[in-house]
């Protein structure tokens, strides 16, 4: 091979590397938005449970007044 054609690879493995680092750090970056998003979820249905559990004692004690 001449020197021109390792060059011509070589520029072509960069480029694909790049491309590569590229497409990961896409992949990164929508699994840590979709990791947020469920963490969001997860932080909510905590707070709908705790309301649910006031609701049920609240319910008992007038429940229990009857």
């Amino acid at each position: 091979m001449s020197n021109q054609e390792l060059i011509n690879e070589y520029k072509d493995q960069v480029k694909s590397l790049g491309d590569k680092v590229k497409e990961l750090s896409k992949e990164l970056e929508d699994k840590d938005a979709k990791i947020k998003r469920q963490l969001i979820l997860i932080e909510q249905k905590d707070s709908d449970i705790l309301k649910l559990e006031e609701k049920i004692e609240k319910t008992k004690e007038t429940v229990s007044k009857l």
